[in-house]
């Protein structure tokens, strides 16, 4: 506001102030839109949703380690963090039942997870191996947060302090005004295919939340006639409950009319109006005529009321409006090859749930008309079980068709690799890629197990080779379980069995090979088949060891081809790859001296990737002798050293304790051999040359089918040679054991 004056031009004070007011409240207005218009808001969920995914990945990387056959610890025993303990004293203050106590988080959450921020302590927790947001009305927390984090996986943990509707126990309680046995719902019916049912404004009955989350507030009222109702799904079938509550009631004179009391188990009633009130005793409503349905009572027990069925929808030997397939992998659920049977008209939604959260929502007739051809692929599977629900619903939000399927990670006994202890080496993990093709480089020495070398849950059993001379055999862990026949279409349920329990489920058995020597095992290898013909080499090569590496010589075999691409492990370790022929060698270089290796060679297909065959070796590096120069005269005995191209050179005279060697003389592991040459005229003046090659003392194993031959040095003069390996005779002269022999080359100069 401005005020004209003869003298001045400018504010007020008030004036000023009202201005300054204003510019605060539409700062603040713009700080409010600029941050929920997204240019903080993205990026803060960004930076939230990778900050707890981290958290979620420390968390089951911890547990896997607390829960291993190692450890033996139980998954419900790791709890941790302050809220869930605050969460555990609110319900008992609420006189709800916590299946843990207070007692029970012992665990540090910093154990659990290192970098935890200060913020989110106060919300993130572990409750039975499982990481969890802690939504409270104690908490200073945001929907936002327990939003994002249902979207990546983590599920919340929630006290609603609500009127009644939230007790689910039986319990006799003053819910919308009246006292009643409150619907019971904690066992009788799984949580993951019932559903509560909502009544629209229209009166029409809509499946809402799975039973296992809270209820609306809207759920029923029974001052107003609006009954609790509940569905249940199984395999595509609907059957609807209605809870009736412990009543008891009176018929008028006429017996046409019945006035009707909701009361306790133990059959008292109370007023709404009077909270103090201990209530009418069922001494006094009888003496006044009431009596009660023998409903009520059952097995000689009093019930606080009862699930009466309404109706059913759908038969199961009529196929259900819709079905669909998963596809499980990694703890990834792909939902493919979506059906419904003669699509209403009135579809108006389909909507995807996993674990009760909205996932996917479809909105167009295009979309739903063409849903056969889409994939849905949900992530953040939980362990135990996971419930994936497709539900279809038209223009009024009506469900008109509905599917549940559960899924499970299996909980297995862990492969038992004690047995493969003496051919650790030789014995290597194997999985599958997406397109089937095999990976089998990592043995089980190594210690770097594959990340997802088996998911029971998915199919996908542990598998090892066993690799000899050619030959592989291959295994199957089959961990311990029981199962159950259906004489109908002869097909199994089988449930796997943690431990050694020989408790079974009623009408299941334990196989019998799960005894063996009168000892309960965890499993059993199962041997697959056996690869490799011992009259057909597929694939080989020869090796040569030194101090510091080893050396394959090219590859061999009947099956040797254009196309394929060789790729080098050392104890599942790669160490290059190579498309070239197969003449190519390739050394492995900077070894340990005196140290054993596995050398795996693996052949593929270069176009499909597909496994051809393996060639598995073990080798030492053993330091060649040098070579002993003291049997040759210094003045006429020369070094010969050859250039990569094979170029001859002879250098100076040698020394008999070889101090002048050329530095590149000789390398043994590249099968660069040493050389001298010996100078000489005879009586005529005509000038000899005489080549040796020191041949240090090895051992060697022949190959009789590709008569190719494996060679290892061997230090000193021991005698000691691994299984199948000989030493040649040449090392033994006049009863002594040699450390090497000059052999002759050839000579020069000599008619």
């Amino acid at each position: 506001m401005f005020i004209k004056n003869s003298k001045e031009r400018g504010i007020t004070l008030i004036a000023l102030i009202i201005t300054i007011t204003i510019l605060i409240i539409l700062g603040t207005v713009a700080v409010k839109a600029i941050w929920n218009g997204a240019l903080f808001g993205k990026a803060d969920e960004a930076s939230y949703k990778t900050r707890v995914s981290k958290y979620k990945e420390e968390v089951e990387i911890y547990v896997a380690s607390e829960v291993s056959e190692i450890y033996g610890k139980d998954i419900k025993s790791i709890n941790s963090g302050k809220p869930l303990k605050e969460l555990i004293s609110e319900y008992k203050k609420e006189g709800e039942k916590f299946d843990i106590t207070e007692a029970d988080v012992n665990i540090p959450i910093k154990d659990i997870i290192k970098d935890i921020e200060k913020n989110d302590e106060k919300h993130i927790v572990v409750y039975k191996g499982e990481i969890f947001y802690v939504k409270n009305d104690k908490n200073q927390n945001t929907e936002r947060e327990a939003k994002w984090c249902q979207e990546v996986g983590i599920r919340i943990l929630e006290l609603k302090r609500t009127t009644g509707i939230s007790n689910i126990s039986g319990n006799y309680e003053l819910v919308n005004g009246v006292y009643m046995c409150t619907p019971a719902l904690m066992t009788g019916f799984n949580k993951s295919t019932t559903r509560y049912v909502n009544e629209t404004a229209n009166g029409t009955l809509t499946p809402g939340k799975w039973i296992f989350d809270e209820p609306e507030e809207n759920w029923y009222d029974y001052k107003k006639s609006k009954w609790a109702n509940i569905v249940v799904e199984n395999n595509g079938a609907e059957t609807y409950f209605t809870w009736i509550p412990r009543y008891c009631f009176k018929l008028d004179k006429d017996g046409q009319r019945s006035d009707v009391k909701l009361i306790a188990v133990d059959n008292s009633y109370k007023e709404p109006n009077n909270k103090s009130d201990n209530g009418i005793t069922w001494k006094e409503l009888e003496a006044q005529g009431y009596q009660i349905p023998e409903a009520f009572t059952f097995d000689g027990k009093e019930l606080p009321g009862f699930w009466a069925m309404k109706y059913n929808i759908g038969e199961t030997s009529v196929p259900s409006i819709l079905d669909y397939d998963m596809i499980t992998k990694s703890r990834t659920i792909t939902i493919k090859n979506i059906k419904i049977n003669n699509i209403p008209d009135d579809v108006a939604k389909c909507i995807v749930y996993l674990n009760g959260v909205e996932k996917y929502k479809l909105t167009s007739k295009s979309e739903i008309d063409s849903i056969n051809t889409k994939e849905f692929k949900l992530e953040g599977l939980i362990k135990g079980d996971n419930v994936i629900n497709i539900t279809l619903l038209n223009s009024n939000d009506e469900m008109v068709g509905s599917r549940t399927r559960i899924y499970a990670v299996a909980e297995v006994n862990s492969p038992d690799l004690s047995g493969f202890e003496a051919i650790k080496d030789t014995t290597f993990y194997v999985t599958y890629d997406e397109n089937g093709n095999e990976h089998s480089t990592i043995p089980i020495s190594s210690g770097n197990r594959p990340e997802h070398w088996y998911d029971y849950s998915s199919s996908e059993w542990a598998n090892i080779v066993v690799r000899n001379n050619g030959g592989e055999i291959y295994y199957t862990w089959i961990p311990r379980y029981e199962f159950v026949l259906n004489k109908d279409d002869q097909r199994s349920i089988v449930k796997f069995i943690k431990g050694t329990s020989t408790v079974t489920t009623g009408g299941y058995q334990i196989p019998e090979a799960f005894t063996f020597d009168g000892k309960e095992l965890t499993g059993f290898w199962a041997m697959k088949y056996n690869l490799g013909d011992t009259n057909t080499t597929l694939f080989d090569t020869s090796i040569i060891s030194s101090g510091t590496s080893i050396t394959t010589q090219g590859i061999k075999g009947s099956s040797v081809n254009e196309g394929q691409q060789y790729t080098y492990y050392i104890d599942g370790k790669q160490d290059g790859s190579t498309t070239q022929d197969s003449t190519a060698k390739h050394e492995f270089k900077n070894l340990k001296p005196n140290s054993t290796y596995t050398i795996l060679i693996e052949i593929r297909n270069k176009s499909t990737d597909a496994l051809l065959g393996t060639i598995v070796k073990k080798a030492e590096t053993s330091q060649p002798n040098a070579p002993n120069l003291k049997g040759f005269n210094p003045e006429c005995t020369y070094y010969v050293t050859y250039n990569d191209s094979g170029k001859e050179t002879i250098g100076a005279k040698i020394k008999k304790d070889g101090s002048n060697m050329p530095k590149d003389w000789y390398d043994y592991g590249k099968s660069k051999w040493a050389n001298i040459v010996v100078k000489g005229k005879k009586e005529d003046g005509t000038e000899t040359e005489t080549y040796f090659t020191w041949i240090p003392r090895y051992q060697f194993k022949l190959d009789e089918q590709t008569q190719r031959s494996d060679v290892s040095f061997i230090e000193g003069t021991g005698g000691k040679t691994k299984a199948d390996y000989q030493i040649p005779e040449a090392f033994t002269f006049d009863g002594k054991e040699l450390t090497g022999f000059w052999a002759m080359k050839y000579n020069i100069g000599d008619n």
